[in-house]
């Protein structure tokens, strides 16, 4: 039979199961489109029932924009969460009815036989911790949480967040997915997908109408899973927005797998940021000029294999950890990939000839461990541009990590084990804008303790580009800093798994808070009777931050001990600016203990916090104007005035008018603002009427011109002849 007339039968028998089935019920679509949402740690995504892809976003409402988050936007079939498994296998017979054999079938959850996909067992998303009650300014403030509320779910394992569901794939194989989310601050850049495949067989029509179940063993059996950086959403670079093509090139990616060589010790792919080898300069990590240099792309994104079934079993304590699986890697995007040539493949599937290692073998990892299949590595080429390799691209379609385990046989009612974790973390968006603002200024230094004084954490051959300068260098040798950070992240994810998903468990965030701007400060309650419940319990802190952009971080202003316990709890907040934009959250605070043996020893005595997601800080406060008699809380803001920074309307909620604002003042206060030599600019009498704290100068002089570049002094007088003063800069 040639190729037309099997495509042409094929069609034709697909037409009357059909036919033969009915349509679809209403419920069954239902089931087949059902997503949930992750919403906790540093990996936000959604799941969808049917293993499939789907479209999400999460950056509307609360989404934080100094958190290191990285949303998976779901469209390309990405295994973040457990989506898109590609399964493939060799003389396959086919559901139809006429007997057509599949010389190689690959097939992921959607194809031609399941084109919705096949849910057996619907998803169920299930969470520890509810979002606290939370009033603001007397407002509630309304938000839904992102899974079922049910604690007693959660007996097995400290995972703050379990998703579960089992969908089919046509070959006969139905996939298991478990997907858990830790909270706690050591562990909550990562998320476990335990994956079980089980070859259960699939149903057949028959010529009379009713169905025959097909046991198959399947031969050649291969499980490919895939990952990009691209496609996907970033909370940094939104507040303020990089100026039109200033922002990352998520698509410009060097693609590393460890776990291919002898002497690698754990089984890691990873993506971290490449210069753009079209455009002159150095743009690695993403630097923007126009906002101080701050680097929007200095994190890694990054799976990390568990455990991967050496044989199919049936009995699970038959399963063993085979670490030479994945026994093939590759980069690269799927419509680049070369044609095998003439004798390399003789199943005539470009696809499977990837899947099983082909690609992999003509581009080689040098030093590969013998028997495996590992394709080449693009930041070990010795070129600066990272899409120098045959299925390497530039373009937006998104060059991607592939890992394919197998070859195996499997047979009826066995199964296979996957667990992966896939996590995101680096150097962190402070060090980023740190580092990014001393590249601009040409004051970086190299970090410290680096393994290669040259390349730093980057390959020994690892070429940076032609014009980089040496400022240019130590900033990417910073941004290969974040690769300790990824493994760390591996290592404490293995860990994990290896002590059964049972490391310290994160307290309960506050059950409730309520924040309120007085004329002393801001005031904030809350109560968290379940945190102090536990026998580790070390107390609280509160965070604050200015302003809602992203180039301003969370500070503590508040920690307490173990013993800070009450029905409710009060601080008031006495250090702030009346009329500016702040945000606050609060975390419970537990001590690990130093003999404990769940956790890892790098966590061993430290201090966890409940997760800053379960705080969704949408709403800011600004206190009211307020006055004090104590002059050194005086302050001026922004102080330096630079009538350039884009910053300056946001930075306090100030609106965009030239000058500056005296804040906590006393009641009535005379203030002569002098130049560096001692000329008197400018004398303003601060005695409102209704008393409050805050005096506005509009820069200019008595004279009425505009002062210029320099820096001033500003002496503040009460009636009583107590003198205080402040030097403020001005840059024009």
């Amino acid at each position: 039979m040639n190729s037309k007339t099997f495509l042409r039968n094929l069609r034709r028998d697909l037409i009357l199961m059909v036919m033969i089935s009915g349509a679809v019920s209403t419920f069954a679509q239902n089931l087949e489109s059902q997503t949930e949402q992750v919403k906790l740690g540093r990996i936000w995504g959604g799941v969808t029932a049917n293993g499939d892809k789907a479209t999400f976003d999460y950056r509307n409402g609360f989404f934080p924009n100094d958190y290191d988050i990285l949303q998976y936007r779901g469209q390309n079939n990405d295994n973040f969460f457990g989506s898109g498994f590609i399964l493939a296998a060799t003389n396959w017979l086919a559901p139809t009815l006429k007997d057509s054999v599949y010389k190689v079938a690959v097939f992921g959850p959607k194809n031609d036989f399941f084109p919705n996909g096949k849910v057996v067992v619907p998803i169920t998303n299930y969470i520890r911790y509810k979002f606290p009650t939370q009033i603001i300014d007397n407002q509630p403030v309304g938000i839904t949480d992102f899974g079922v509320y049910d604690p007693s779910q959660f007996t097995n394992g400290t995972y703050d967040q379990v998703v579960e569901g089992t969908y089919k794939n046509v070959l006969g194989v139905e996939v298991k997915r478990k997907i858990m989310v830790w909270s706690q601050n050591y562990n909550d850049n990562y998320v476990i997908i335990d994956a079980e495949f089980t070859n259960v067989g699939y149903t057949k029509k028959t010529a009379s109408g009713g169905d025959s179940l097909v046991l198959d063993t399947l031969h050649n059996f291969h499980i490919s899973l895939q990952q990009a950086m691209g496609n996907n959403y970033y909370s940094v670079g939104s507040h303020p927005t990089p100026p039109s093509g200033g922002g990352p090139v998520y698509t410009n990616v060097w693609q590393h797998y460890y776990g291919g060589r002898p002497n690698d010790s754990l089984r890691v792919f990873y993506f971290y940021s490449a210069d753009d080898p079209n455009s002159s300069g150095d743009n690695m990590g993403a630097p923007v000029v126009t906002q101080r240099g701050r680097l929007l792309n200095a994190n890694f994104t990054f799976y990390t294999i568990l455990h991967a079934s050496k044989e199919p079993y049936t009995n699970p304590a038959q399963d063993v950890d085979d670490f030479l699986q994945p026994k093939v890697t590759y980069i690269g995007n799927e419509t680049k990939f070369p044609s095998p040539e003439t004798g390399e493949d003789e199943f005539g599937s470009k696809n499977f000839w990837a899947i099983r290692g082909g690609l992999s073998d003509r581009d080689s990892l040098p030093g590969r461990i013998p028997g495996t299949h590992h394709g080449i590595n693009n930041d070990e080429l010795g070129t600066p541009d990272f899409s120098n390799f045959p299925s390497g691209t530039t373009q937006s379609n998104n060059s991607r990590n592939f890992s394919s385990f197998g070859p195996y046989t499997f047979a009826p009612n066995q199964k296979i084990r996957v667990v992966f974790a896939c996590g995101f973390t680096g150097i962190g968006y402070e060090k980023a804008q740190e580092i990014g603002e001393k590249w601009l200024k040409g004051t970086l230094e190299d970090p410290q303790n680096m393994p290669n004084p040259q390349t730093g954490w980057l390959p020994s051959n690892f070429a940076f580009p032609q014009n980089a300068s040496e400022q240019d260098k130590r900033k990417d040798r910073w941004i290969s800093m974040g690769l300790d950070s990824v493994m760390l992240a591996a290592y404490r994810a293995k860990w994990n798994f290896e002590h059964n998903y049972s490391i310290p468990q994160a307290p309960p965030p506050p059950s409730y808070f309520q924040i309120s701007g007085y004329a002393e400060g801001v005031e904030i309650k809350w109560n968290d009777t379940e945190a102090e419940v536990m026998s580790n319990f070390d107390g609280y802190r509160i965070m604050r931050k200015l302003s809602i952009s992203d180039t301003v971080f969370y500070k503590e202003v508040y920690s307490s001990e173990s013993d800070d316990k009450a029905a409710e709890h009060t601080y008031m907040d006495k250090t702030v600016l009346s009329g500016a934009q702040y945000y606050y959250f609060i975390q419970a605070k537990a001590k690990i203990s130093d003999n404990d043996l769940y956790a890892d020893p790098t966590t061993r005595g430290k201090v966890i916090f409940s997760n800053r997601v379960y705080i969704p800080n949408i709403s800011d406060i600004k206190p009211p104007k307020f006055y004090t008699d104590d002059m050194s809380r005086i302050r001026i803001v922004p102080n330096p005035y630079n009538i350039k920074d884009p910053l300056l309307t946001i930075a306090a909620g100030l609106t965009d008018r030239r000058g500056i604002t005296f804040y906590n003042l006393p009641t009535v206060v005379t203030i002569k603002i002098f130049s560096e030599n001692g000329d008197l600019v400018q004398t303003l009498e601060h005695h409102p009427v209704e008393k409050h704290g805050l005096e506005y100068w509009d820069m200019v002089s008595s004279s009425q011109q505009v002062v210029s570049s320099g820096v001033y002094i500003a002496v503040f007088q009460k009636p009583s002849g107590e003198i205080t003063y402040q030097k403020f800069i001005v840059v024009r």
